[in-house]
C-alpha cells in the first residue's frame, strides 16, 4: 500500500505549543500508512528530536519581510519529495505553502491556527483579502479551539464549511505517576516544604510571566515558602520576548532567590511532579497545551479568564480563574 505523505510546516522548531502538538502528531501517525516530514523557516530544540522519528526535516532560510524565494523552495520539497498533504501551523507558514501547494503541485493544504489574535491580525491588514481568496482553494482550515473557529466563520462567513474545530490534547498515560517531587525539587534546590508554583510557557510578552511575579511580589512576606517555577525559553532579539522584562521586574521586587528558571525541558511530566500549583496568566490563548498537561498530571491549575482557558477550566471546578492581568486576585488565590 502506497503510504501518504505529509508535510508539517511551522514558523520555528523551539519547544512552543504548537510546535509540540505537531511533535506529538508526528510521532502518532502510523508509519505504515504515513511517512512524515517537517519544515520550518528556524531550528529549535526540537530539530533533534523530529529528524529521529520523521522522514526528513528542513529548515528553509527567510529573510524579513516577504520572500518569494522561501515560497518556491517550499514548493521544491513538495514537488521533489511526492508530498501528498501540507499542513501548515499558523497563518505565515500557510501563506508560504500555498503557492507551492495549490498553485503549483495541487496537493492538499489543511491549516491549523492556534491563535485568535492571530486571526485578528489577519483581518486587520492586507492579508484579511488576500486570505479571503486563498479559502477557495485551501482544502481546510482547523481551530484548535472554539473561540478560535468561531472567530473564522464570524469573519468569513462565505467560507463557513471551510473551517474546523479539533481540540488540542494530549496524552494522560503520560503523566500519571511520573517522577517523584523530592527527585526533581532537589535537583533545582528546592525543598519539600516550598509551595511551588509553576508554568510551562516560553517567555513571550503574551503569556505575561509578569502578572505572576507580581503576585508573588504580594506574598513575599506573608508567604515566605512560595517558589516559582519558570520552564521554557526566552527568544532575544524578537519582539515578543519578554524574559528580560520578567527577570528585571524579580531583581526590582527582591525574589531572585524564589524563582526558578528552568529554561527548555523534555521531561515535562516529570518536572510536573514538583509543582504545587500550575499558573498560566496569559493575555490570550488558543487551547494551552501546557494547561492540558498539567491537569493531566493532577496538579491544581490557575489560570487568566481569557478564550482558551475558559474552555477547559471553570472557576472552583476544574481549577481556578482571575481576570486577566490582575495580580492582586492572582494573590489572593495562591494564599
Amino acid at each position: 500500500m502506497q503510504k501518504t505523505r505529509v508535510l508539517f510546516v511551522l514558523l520555528q522548531l523551539d519547544a512552543g505549543g504548537s510546535e509540540r502538538v505537531v511533535f506529538d502528531l508526528a510521532r502518532s501517525l502510523d508509519p505504515d500508512k504515513f511517512e512524515v516530514f517537517v519544515a520550518a523557516f528556524k531550528g529549535g530544540v526540537l530539530s533533534t528530536p523530529l529528524k529521529n522519528i520523521c522522514k526528513d526535516v528542513f529548515i528553509i532560510e527567510k529573510k524579513q519581510g516577504f520572500d518569494s524565494a522561501a515560497m518556491f523552495k517550499l514548493a521544491k520539497i513538495v514537488k521533489n519529495y511526492r508530498i501528498d498533504v501540507v499542513n501548515a501551523h499558523h497563518y505565515m507558514p500557510c501563506f508560504y505553502s500555498f503557492l507551492g501547494t495549490k498553485v503549483l503541485n495541487g496537493k492538499r493544504l489543511i491549516y491549523t491556527e492556534h491563535s485568535v489574535p492571530e486571526i485578528e491580525n489577519i483581518v486587520n491588514s492586507i492579508h484579511g483579502k488576500i486570505f479571503y481568496c486563498m479559502l477557495y482553494i485551501i482544502n481546510s482550515v482547523v481551530g484548535v479551539s472554539k473561540a478560535i473557529t468561531e472567530k473564522f466563520r464570524e469573519n468569513y462567513p462565505h467560507h463557513a464549511d471551510k473551517f474546523h474545530q479539533i481540540l488540542n490534547c494530549v496524552d494522560i498515560e503520560k503523566f500519571r505517576g511520573k517522577g517523584t517531587l523530592e527527585d526533581v525539587r532537589k535537583h533545582w534546590g528546592l525543598a519539600k516544604e516550598h509551595f511551588v508554583v509553576g508554568t510551562v510557557a516560553n517567555f513571550r510578552k503574551v503569556k505575561n510571566h509578569a502578572c505572576l511575579v507580581r503576585a508573588a511580589g504580594r506574598l513575599k512576606d506573608s508567604h515566605p515558602q512560595l517558589r516559582l517555577f519558570f520552564i521554557g525559553t526566552g527568544f532575544p532579539g524578537a519582539v515578543e520576548n519578554s524574559e528580560d522584562e520578567v527577570r528585571a521586574l524579580i531583581l526590582e521586587l527582591g525574589l531572585q532567590d524564589r524563582v526558578v528558571f528552568a529554561g527548555y525541558q523534555e521531561n515535562i511530566p516529570e518536572m510536573l511532579s514538583s509543582f504545587d500549583a500550575f499558573c498560566l496568566p496569559s493575555f490570550s490563548e488558543g487551547l494551552p497545551v501546557s494547561l492540558l498537561e498539567a491537569m493531566a498530571a493532577g496538579v491544581p491549575v490557575i489560570g487568566s479568564e481569557v478564550a482558551g482557558i475558559t474552555e477547559v477550566v471553570t472557576h472552583r471546578k476544574t481549577g481556578l480563574l482571575f481576570p486577566s492581568d490582575d495580580d492582586e486576585r492572582l494573590a489572593l488565590l495562591l494564599e
